[in-house]
């Protein structure tokens, strides 16, 4: 899947995850950060070309990546911030970003091992090719959906539009 593919498939379940939130600001980051970070795992195309031991669909697409993703960004939002709440923020935009960008590779034909260390199975659905425009483009239109849906419905103006 491509950057679009993943940031849309982020929007889409990262909106649905925060709505029993309500509305609450952070929850936004949230959803925004990790679409944002929703490609940081395909750095291991650029990583590769530089160091040996790195290729595409490795470590950067596991699990672990996804925890040590997740520390890093939390640390970083809190040496901005200096409070914990932010530090989760941090956390959980990176951690969701990268295990989204897993469930979108796993419907892929390329296997690999999402759930490194905890597991050597390798996974692939073989639904689609990565570079389906057509996939890619609809899972943004479709996460862009939701998400506007989901800042409407937290922000009360859903209702009444659909009252009008």
């Amino acid at each position: 899947m491509y950057a679009k593919g993943h940031a849309g498939l982020t929007l889409l379940i990262v909106s649905l995850l925060m709505l029993p939130f309500g509305e609450n600001e952070y929850a936004l980051y949230i959803i925004v950060l990790s679409a944002a970070l929703s490609a940081l795992p395909d750095l291991d195309m650029e990583w590769q070309k530089h160091v040996s031991f790195i290729h595409h669909r490795g470590i950067t697409h596991s699990i672990l990546f996804a925890v040590i993703a997740g520390f890093a960004f939390g640390l970083l939002f809190y040496y901005t911030h200096q409070t914990l709440l932010w530090a989760g923020v941090g956390f959980t935009s990176a951690f969701l970003g990268v295990v989204c960008h897993l469930i979108g590779d796993v419907f892929t034909y390329h296997a690999f091992k999402p759930l490194w260390p905890l597991s050597e199975k390798e996974i692939a659905f073989g639904l689609c090719r990565a570079g389906n425009r057509s996939v890619n483009e609809r899972l943004m239109t479709v996460g862009g959906i939701v998400f506007i849906a989901y800042f409407l419905f937290v922000s009360g103006n859903l209702s009444s539009l659909l009252a009008s």
